[in-house]
């Protein structure tokens, strides 16, 4: 009796471990250890309660023994046939020899199974072919080895696979960019290389086109990482979708992409395509319910007319990028052989930049704004220049952008708003208690979320009341910024600090737009001011921002007054503030002192006036 259970138990367990080992096989996950414990379980105590049912009866002992090989020889056929069907829709190493054999083997066990039964219905033909009765348990021998086989084959192509699959996703890592799936710069290198290779061969040309988006850090820092790899991934497409089918899209990195064009005819082949290239990036892009407008800057260097090896192309064609930005952006250029002599010079600015706040480079230059009835001097703008160990002072013209490009800007512009409070609140103490601060907040700044926090410490360590502090951004950063910018000008406001909108009416901004900002003043933008009184349509502008300020209680300051017909119109239309060089230029912190102290704070208007009438 012990050894009948013992058989039927163990039956169940061979059949439960099969069926756990095809499910491992096919979906190439187990299932947890408890979890297995319990189906052995559950089959060990089903095996030995088919056998407690099947009573073994000396009177029926015929019966008994052909219900139990029956049911094991069903139960053994249906569990073979589950697990080739499952093994047959597996979709793991398709053709493998391995997976055939082991579908082939349970296939083969099942029919054998089956066969056993029908010998099993009629005695009599055990009796009519003994040979073949005899070579049924060699056939079931051969069917186990088969699957045993089947089953090593099978685990040994998994694990080849795996380390193909293994060798081609770290290849995949190595050579290509993770967020756009297009091939990275070592890639790159080794494209060009055997581009150039077939080129010497043949004699045909090779193109570089190197691009770099214009203001995507803007885009990045207003609307959030994600929205900027979207972005890239778009950009990325289109660039792909632009080029020819031979052609090799790469990103570099950042913003930075580069196209190689192989079998170029003449330079205009390549400049077709950069413009091919251009006209699809610029296309609107939905990022975050609105629509973005980027463009590119594109620089083309040529093999072998500009250079014959992989990296000078490269450099060569990223030096003529950088001329397209400075003439514009949104332009292709061809690489010249003075541009090479200009990336140095770039490379060395930015290499040096890096240190100016550390080095003590940096100085800040006043100019007075200036009260229109009184010519008092209200307050001072802050105005960076960089004291270069080689090129002497430089303005913001000459870094600024490379600045906030390398990120340098951040900190530079915390020194800035430092520096500047601290020398207004001497000035303040010595008795010109009316002055106040203007200083200039980068994009970047605005968007920290310490924005206010540090503002708020700058002012408690240099002892500046922060009602006079006034904090300038441009409109396009202020049409540009988040809501959480927003919040940190509307905290900032609650504290006291000024808020002034500078450059007005170059950007897109509209009334409703301008209402979301704290606003103390508006500042009418140079290229406004420059054409007043000649232009009529600069003049319609510049009268109707002052008089949109006096309707809504807004300060508004004309800067870059430089002309005495310019300060006679702004003086007839009752402007409340005037800047600029006409009035005084920017001045060192010791020039400003003796100006400041000099005339009581005053400026002897139309005596200024007269001196440059006469000029």
């Amino acid at each position: 009796m012990l050894i009948s259970v013992a058989s039927g138990v163990a039956g169940c367990l061979q059949l439960t471990w099969l069926l756990l080992g095809t499910y491992e096989l096919t979906t190439g996950t187990s299932l947890d250890a408890r979890t297995s414990r319990r189906l052995l379980v559950a089959a060990a105590v089903g095996g030995a309660l088919l056998q407690g049912v099947f009573w073994w009866d000396p009177a029926n002992a015929e019966i008994v023994y052909h219900l139990r090989v029956t049911l094991r020889r069903l139960f053994v056929a249906a569990t073979a046939l589950v697990a080739a069907r499952a093994i047959s829709r597996t979709p793991r190493i398709a053709r493998a020899i391995g997976r055939r054999s082991v579908m082939l083997a349970l296939l083969g066990l099942a029919a054998h199974q089956v066969q056993f039964l029908a010998l099993g219905t009629d005695p009599g033909i055990r009796h009519q072919y003994p040979l073949w009765i005899a070579t049924l348990g060699l056939v079931d021998v051969m069917l186990y080895f088969g699957l045993a086989m089947g089953l090593v084959i099978w685990l040994l192509e998994e694990e080849r696979q795996a380390t193909m699959d293994a060798a081609a996703k770290i290849e995949k890592i190595a050579y290509h960019d993770s967020l756009t799936g297009l091939p990275n710069r070592q890639l790159f290198l080794n494209q060009m290389g055997m581009a150039l290779h077939r080129a010497r061969r043949t004699g045909t040309n090779v193109a570089v086109l190197f691009l770099d988006l214009d203001r995507f850090k803007i885009v990045n820092d207003s609307l959030g990482h994600a929205a900027g790899d979207l972005l890239l991934q778009t950009v990325s497409e289109r660039i792909r979708s632009a080029v020819r089918g031979e052609d090799s899209v790469t990103r570099l990195g950042g913003d930075e992409f580069a196209v190689l064009c192989t079998e170029v005819g003449s330079p205009d082949d390549a400049i077709l395509v950069a413009e091919r290239i251009i006209a699809a990036v610029k296309r609107p892009i939905s990022l975050e319910g609105q629509e973005v407008f980027v463009t590119t800057s594109l620089g083309i260097s040529l093999y072998p007319a500009d250079a014959t090896q992989p990296e000078a192309l490269l450099k060569n064609a990223d030096a003529a990028m950088y001329r397209a930005k400075a003439q514009g952006r949104d332009l292709v250029e061809r690489y010249v052989p003075e541009l090479g002599a200009a990336a140095l010079e770039q490379l060395g600015l930015e290499s040096h930049l890096q240190r100016a706040v550390e080095h003590d480079q940096l100085l800040v230059y006043y100019q007075p704004i200036v009260d229109s009835s009184s010519g008092r001097i209200n307050g001072l703008e802050a105005l960076l220049r960089w004291n270069h160990p080689e090129r002497g002072i430089l303005l913001p013209s000459e870094f600024i952008g490379l600045a906030e490009a390398t990120g340098a800007i951040v900190p530079m512009g915390e020194w800035v708003l430092r520096a500047a409070c601290c020398q207004v609140q001497r000035w303040r103490d010595r008795g010109l208690t009316h002055l106040r601060a203007a200083v200039n907040l980068s994009v970047r700044q605005l968007q920290h979320p310490d924005l206010v926090t540090r503002i708020q410490q700058v002012l408690d360590a240099t002892r500046l009341p922060a009602t006079h502090l006034e904090i300038e951004i441009t409109e396009s950063i202020a049409m540009r910024s988040s809501g959480r910018a927003i919040d940190s000008l509307r905290a900032l406001k609650a504290k006291g600090v000024r808020i002034s909108i500078d450059d007005l009416g170059t950007g897109y901004s509209s009334l409703s737009a301008l209402r979301l900002f704290p606003i103390d003043s508006l500042k009418i933008d140079r290229s406004f001011v420059n054409g007043v009184p000649n232009n009529t349509d600069d003049s319609a502008i510049a009268a109707a921002v002052i008089a949109l300020g006096q309707t809504l209680g807004v300060n508004v300051i004309a800067e870059g007054i430089e002309r005495p017909e310019q300060l006679a119109f702004f003086t007839e239309h009752r402007c409340a503030e005037w800047q600029g060089y006409l009035l005084v230029s920017p001045q060192t912190a010791e020039q400003c002192e003796e100006l400041l102290f000099g005339a009581g704070g005053a400026l002897e208007l139309e005596r200024v006036s007269a001196a440059f009438a006469v000029r």
